[in-house]
């Protein structure tokens, strides 16, 4: 008895197959963490960060982006190099994050990733 395809092959496949959707999701919860920040400056919009590996700390409060397709947009293209089973953050370290997050911004009372995960959840079935 031998392989007609190799499972090698079918690894590669899943993995494939697992790498994107894992980038459809990601994007997903780029997209609703940054459009459900409150924007004033657009600072917060602007500093969402995605990162492979390790969290990425940093914020820049010159970095701004009220309409948020480019944090977004910045996001994705960080997402290119994503390998199977590699870990994706995204974060916001800006000073005042936390304090948004617990809801101390009218525009956004329920907070940003906490709503944006629960969206997630339901959305993905997870």
């Amino acid at each position: 008895m031998s392989w007609e395809n190799k499972p090698t092959e079918f690894i590669k496949v899943i993995e494939k197959d697992l790498t994107q959707t894992q980038k459809k999701i990601v994007g997903d919860t780029l997209q609703g963490v940054v459009m459900a920040s409150p924007v004033d400056t657009g600072a917060f919009r602007g500093n969402h960060r995605v990162s492979i590996g390790s969290i990425d700390s940093s914020a820049i409060t010159s970095e701004k982006d009220k309409g948020g397709s480019g944090t977004i947009s910045k996001g994705l293209q960080t997402l290119i190099a994503l390998k199977p089973y590699q870990t994706v953050f995204i974060s916001n370290s800006l000073p005042y994050g936390l304090r948004l997050e617990n809801g101390w911004s009218g525009q956004a009372p329920q907070g940003i990733y906490g709503t944006t995960f629960t969206y997630i959840i339901q959305k993905y079935g997870g």
